[in-house]
């Protein structure tokens, strides 16, 4: 059994039957108290950038859970039942005095502690109900916390060498069966290209189908979407008769590859392949949809453009393509980030980590100089695509978040070029929402635009 940050708590519950879980891994473990501060200190710094301050503080918000209430944490709504029982487990393993009855239920050499440099009280506690427990000293990023791909190979090898060298050769050369998961009406589907395997999620309507939607992640995304928007967006289509397909790309999710061999050229191949996939899997002459977000619309648009016959294009915070994308959008970006950072500077916190040399510098100077870029040579790739894009003329809808440094430019680029290349499109403005709308709220209103906008029957010619 292995678990990162609150999840290393879940093991603490699941190890009371030591037969059944042989050796348990901690990574980065963290107390519910711990994990409930860090969590309500990331709203509050979302809300200045949002609105410009908090509009919460830390204690109005912990006083609503605690008194029965529930609060919204990064998309997710943060209940008092959660919260009650965090901190009960929390207080029950790693923040009481070691007592001889409060041992981990698996320890000694059957158990891998793997602090990572995060969370030292936390590990301290664990620790010294653990001493003969095996402690790794490698250092890694806060995964968890982190926009964008982490690279974990490190991590990884060390977990799959402690957990082999447990087992005999016998049991390590088992062959299982090939992954086939139906949870309720969503099913795991396989999708071969070039030799490799592309998985996806379908999910399906319990009646009629309608229509089809192809939904394509971000840059180092997967089929879920941010906060599993494109799940609960799927879920919400099903029942209006809609078949979706949601794939992961190669290098990313359950499908086959290596993260740092994705291109925008590569998703769209998956993309491409998933496409044909969803034809099939449609009754003749239903219509297809594609619904993206962030890098993931260069891909939709890529794809539209070669299928001309796709009756609906979704974008969420679509990134501007080409000779579109404004020079200032990296100014942009850098001034956003900035003000981000110097709101972070009034949290104590904040200073804790400086002090104690956790900041995380590489990342903080990529936010604040380094933004995504693009050779000369993908420009015009973009540039051409943008071409051929210039002669679909089915509905657009966009959806842009007031807080994201990409929609400004975005947006107008977009409205031009539709309306210079006769392309009917609509676009809809969330208010104060950032790029992935980490917001109940937020999503709620992405839900009902994208709903209203897919399910809307389109006038014949």
């Amino acid at each position: 059994a292995l678990g990162p940050r609150l999840a290393a708590l879940l093991l603490t519950e699941l190890a009371s039957d030591q037969e059944a879980i042989q050796r348990a891994i901690m990574i980065a473990p963290a107390s519910g108290a711990e994990f409930t501060h860090q969590l309500l200190q990331r709203r509050m710094v979302n809300d200045m950038v949002a609105y410009g301050q908090a509009i919460e503080s830390r204690a109005s918000l912990l006083a609503q859970v605690q008194s029965g209430g529930a609060i919204d944490l990064d998309g997710y709504l943060f209940s008092a039942k959660m919260y009650a029982w965090i901190t009960e487990v929390g207080a029950r393993r790693t923040e009481e005095h070691s007592t001889p009855d409060n041992q981990h239920p698996i320890s000694g050499q059957r158990l891998l502690l793997i602090p990572g440099g995060h969370s030292p009280k936390t590990f301290k506690a664990i620790k010294e109900q653990n001493t003969t427990a095996q402690i790794s000293e490698l250092r890694f990023p806060p995964f968890w916390n982190t926009v964008g791909h982490v690279d974990l190979s490190q991590l990884q090898a060390e977990v799959v060498s402690w957990i082999a060298a447990g087992f005999s050769a016998d049991s390590r050369s088992a062959q299982l069966p090939e992954l086939h998961n139906q949870t309720m009406d969503t099913q795991l589907i396989n999708i071969t290209l070039n030799g490799a395997t592309i998985r996806a999620a379908m999910d399906q309507p319990r009646g009629a189908v309608t229509a089809g939607v192809l939904f394509l992640a971000g840059w180092s995304g997967d089929r879920t979407g941010p906060h599993r928007m494109f799940t609960e967006l799927a879920r919400q289509l099903t029942q209006h008769g809609l078949l979706c397909l949601r794939p992961d790309f190669r290098g990313r999710g359950l499908s086959d590859g290596a993260h740092g061999e994705a291109s925008i050229h590569s998703m769209a191949e998956d993309a491409a392949a998933a496409l044909a996939e969803l034809r099939m899997q449609l009754p003749p002459g239903a219509p297809l949809y594609v619904a993206a977000i962030c890098s993931g619309c260069k891909v939709a648009i890529k794809l539209a453009a070669a299928h001309l016959d796709i009756s609906k294009l979704l974008l969420l915070s679509a990134e501007s393509m080409g000779s579109l994308r404004s020079a200032k959008t990296d100014a942009h970006k850098t001034k956003k980030a900035l003000l981000t950072y110097l709101k972070k500077l009034t949290q104590l916190e904040t200073w804790k980590k400086i002090l104690s040399g956790r900041v995380q510098t590489k990342m903080v100077t990529k936010a604040l100089v380094q933004h995504e870029s693009r050779s000369d040579e993908e420009a015009k790739s973009e540039d051409q695509t943008l071409r051929m894009f210039a002669q679909y003329s089915n509905p657009v809808h966009f959806v842009f978040g007031g807080s994201d440094p990409d929609a400004p430019g975005s947006m107008q680029a977009y409205t031009e070029y539709c309306a210079k290349h006769s392309i009917p499109s609509s676009l809809h403005l969330i208010p104060h929402a950032g790029h992935s709308y980490y917001s109940a709220t937020w999503s709620a209103e992405v839900f009902k635009t994208s709903i209203e906008f897919l399910t809307q029957v389109q006038p014949e010619g």
